[in-house]
């Protein structure tokens, strides 16, 4: 009876050790034997893992094990480096990796290359069907606005012309990135969507139906799990909360936010480095100076990690309110805390400490400021 009993549950262990492994063969029938193929994936315990096989009469092959579903890379790199010869392109091919088989087939590269597998392969092929034209199209358009807008002389005429033109264009993106999303709350792929497109600034009761939609199995995901911490800090800053925090101002004293108890405070997450931060100073310059009279305050917390180029900001941009930073970057704790990973970002607390009002910002914030006040 011990015997079977100790058969079983070797069996048992077996299957569940085997359902954790992956196969992928692949043959690129024009593929010279000097090359090898690297597997870049994550193994079952999240952490980043990569693997090497020689091509030999253009097939090779790998098995390991993973946990979940999760993006690859296959990239091509030739056995032998010849200095001599100019650095080429990389070929490369993301894809989605879970256990199961997998199919590599093409001629003499991995990027016009196709792979098929399980369903978050197969997922992920369907998206990259809907968006890949389009985002083809936005990237050209990103192109060139980058080169008009970081030009020496601005011509703000083109940059407002290739703005309009972009708009209509992302818009149509963003409805096929929620059609999937909304389609697919039980595919790993979505995960990475919403992990990566609508977590940058998390408005908590807009995000709310993002993440009900996910299905446990996608929750307990290496990325399920990210996306569950994050918007559960997101929480601790939503409408209706009431924040606190320390840190030292630019005199290295201690500031406490709850000492402007009684006054309507708004909060400005920003960085000497960061551009659109930059912008929007001059704006909140304008609401300050208009609203100071009215029991109205504005607290800076800078995410620089170093202190010179944060001091330099301050000045250059004739800040009047307070400025506090540890200059740790998005290491400080109150940023930390509260998910902040992207600037710039802010919050209004009113006379009792609590949020009531999110991420103002434009030519018109001190009319969407005055508005809350009363």
């Amino acid at each position: 009876m011990k015997k079977i009993i100790l058969v079983a549950l070797l069996a048992l262990a077996f299957t569940a050790n085997a359902q954790d492994k992956f196969e992928i063969t692949g043959n690129l029938t024009k593929l010279a034997n000097d090359k090898a193929v690297v597997l870049s994936f994550r193994n079952p315990k999240g952490k980043e893992q990569k693997d090497t096989a020689n091509i030999i009469n253009g097939k090779f092959s790998f098995k390991g094990e993973t946990a979940f579903g999760n993006r690859a890379y296959l990239s091509i790199i030739p056995i032998k480096k010849d200095t001599a010869k100019l650095r080429q392109q990389a070929d490369y091919k993301e894809f989605y990796l879970e256990i199961g088989k997998y199919k590599v087939l093409g001629t003499d590269s991995l990027k016009n290359a196709k792979i098929t597998g399980p369903q978050a392969q197969t997922d992920f092929l369907e998206y990259t069907a809907l968006t890949q034209e389009k985002l083809a199209q936005f990237k050209a358009i990103s192109d060139r606005f980058a080169k008009v807008y970081y030009a020496k002389v601005k011509d703000t005429v083109k940059i407002k012309e290739i703005q309009a033109e972009a708009r209509p264009l992302h818009a149509k993106i963003e409805s096929i990135l929620d059609s999937f999303i909304f389609s697919h709350p039980n595919s790993y792929v979505t995960a990475d969507l919403i992990h990566e497109n609508k977590m940058a600034v998390i408005d908590v009761a807009k995000f709310d139906p993002y993440y009900k939609i996910l299905t446990p199995k996608v929750l307990a995901s290496f990325t399920g799990k990210k996306i569950t911490e994050k918007y559960n800090k997101a929480k601790q800053i939503a409408i209706g909360k009431t924040v606190d925090f320390t840190l030292p101002d630019t005199k290295g004293n201690e500031f406490k936010l709850s000492s402007l108890k009684g006054k309507y405070v708004l909060v400005d997450f920003w960085a000497s480095w960061c551009v659109p931060c930059r912008a929007e100073n001059p704006h909140l310059l304008k609401a300050y100076n208009e609203l100071k009279s009215k029991n109205f305050e504005i607290v800076g917390v800078s995410l620089d990690d170093k202190k010179e180029p944060w001091l330099k900001a301050v000045e250059a941009d004739k800040l009047p309110w307070t400025q506090v930073s540890d200059v740790k970057g998005f290491q400080t704790e109150v940023a930390v805390r509260f998910g902040i990973t992207a600037i710039p970002q802010n919050f209004l607390i009113d006379p009792s400490g609590k949020i009531i009002a999110k991420d103002l910002r434009g030519e018109d914030v001190n009319q969407k400021i005055a508005s809350y006040i009363k």
